[in-house]
């Protein structure tokens, strides 16, 4: 532990002097990059919660990029789902198929 300390002590001042960010803004640029998807069907529903009996907020089309800054994902049934950030929902989470999207 105090070799920890001393290491970031030393290193603290050497990194931020050679331009490296230390603490959130680092967080922040990892948060931003999170869970991005390009989705492949010709057309796939952004839906409000991720069961099939959901409304569907937003469409999307073959080609768009989507995803959110986590990486969040649920099931119902057999239909696997992966959080979208969109503001049609409600709470500003949307829920597209498994199967809609790959990662990019």
């Amino acid at each position: 532990m105090r070799m920890n300390r001393l290491a970031a002590a030393v290193l603290a001042p050497v990194l931020g002097f050679a331009g490296v960010l230390l603490g959130g803004p680092v967080a922040d640029a990892s948060a931003q990059a999170g869970c991005q998807y390009k989705v492949v069907w010709p057309t796939a529903g952004v839906y409000e919660n991720p069961n099939p009996n959901s409304v569907v907020v937003k469409t999307k089309y073959a080609g768009d990029i989507v995803g959110a800054s986590t990486c969040e994902g649920a099931s119902w049934n057999e239909y696997g789902y992966v959080l979208v950030a969109t503001d049609a929902a409600a709470d500003g989470r949307g829920w597209m198929r498994t199967g809609a999207v790959v990662p990019v």
